[in-house]
């Protein structure tokens, strides 16, 4: 199965959803998997969402620590990082509302992680079913009464598109080049029988490779990870995040610049090669002393004990008058 096309991918998935859709809802707990007439409960959505995103993280993990044999550059690795974090945020996010994660292992083409042809494909292909089910629970959660879980699933989205617009440059195709994300399904569970090659395999599929556990993406990720974002399911008072941030005392926008994380490496040097000495944790306040810029263009915090990348923190107060470094 070495010349996957999105198409074939395509095609056993019809495949597998005419001919074996009963035992997927049977080993999944779903009397209906299908084109859900009724419409998904807000569990189905949630659960199949971890579910992909479990997929995503454990896909994306193999694919970093298969770089060489895939001929990824150090940008695109990189790239895969951000990937993986924001899928593994996504994944926390989901379970933290009630989500949980339907398969813990997957199977995958036999030449996945090899092929570099093939890894873009199959990868461009899964975003675009992410995109189309956040788009069906987008639909669902609004017909649900739920204003704030429609958007924060039009937010997830919007990241997916991401992947998917770097991936495809990462294989050298064009833009999609729509005027809108195709919507595929009308419920979030109409995804389901395309997944089950990766979930039960298939002819020409290999495994299962199992979930890393935060823990070892976490330590793959490193330095480069994503900013957290609010969702707007955590918004309060009717306002959106810049209208907050307009909102904050003169204090705070022209004080000291003070920087915070929940996971971030303090590192000897400006440089993603230097060693870590530390870590920035549990959102704890520290004030910047100095700033530098790597051979990237990265900006990095200078604060007691080392260095933090700009981008895998927040600020607060006035940076732009700290000293060079």
């Amino acid at each position: 199965m070495s010349n996957i096309s999105r198409r074939n991918i395509l095609k056993t998935g019809a495949v597998a959803a005419g001919a074996s859709a009963v035992s997927f809802g049977g080993l999944f707990g779903y009397s209906r998997v299908f084109g859900q007439t009724d419409g998904d409960t807000p569990k189905t959505m949630l659960d199949l969402a971890a579910t992909a995103e479990t997929f995503a993280c454990t896909h994306y993990f193999n694919a970093i620590n298969s770089a060489a044999e895939l001929a990824l550059s150090a940008e695109e690795v990189s790239q895969l990082k951000a990937f993986l974090d924001s899928e593994l945020k996504h994944l926390m996010y989901l379970e933290a509302n009630g989500g949980a994660s339907l398969a813990s292992e997957f199977f995958v083409p036999a030449e996945l992680f090899t092929n570099r042809r093939l890894f873009v494909e199959t990868s461009n292909t899964a975003e675009n079913w992410f995109v189309a089910a956040y788009l069906a629970a987008t639909r669902r959660f609004a017909e649900l009464g739920e204003p704030l879980l429609a958007a924060t699933t039009a937010q997830l989205v919007g990241v997916e598109a991401e992947h998917q617009a770097l991936l495809r440059l990462m294989g050298g195709l064009q833009p999609t080049f729509q005027t809108l994300k195709e919507p595929l399904f009308y419920n979030t569970s109409e995804v389901a029988p395309l997944f089950q090659p990766f979930l039960e395999g298939a002819d020409g599929f290999v495994g299962p490779a199992p979930f890393p556990g935060a823990e070892a993406i976490l330590a793959l990720v490193g330095d480069e990870g994503v900013i957290d974002v609010t969702p707007f399911s955590a918004l309060t008072g009717g306002q959106g995040t810049m209208a907050s941030a307009m909102m904050m005392t003169e204090g705070m926008m022209t004080g000291d610049c003070m920087v915070s994380a929940s996971d971030t490496n303090i590192r000897a040097a400006a440089s993603l090669d230097s060693d870590v000495v530390g870590s920035l944790a549990n959102n704890t306040p520290m004030m910047v002393t100095g700033r530098s810029t790597d051979t990237s263009g990265f900006t990095w915090y200078q604060i007691e004990g080392g260095f933090v990348r700009s981008d895998a923190v927040r600020s607060t107060g006035d940076c732009s008058i700290v000293p060079a470094v």
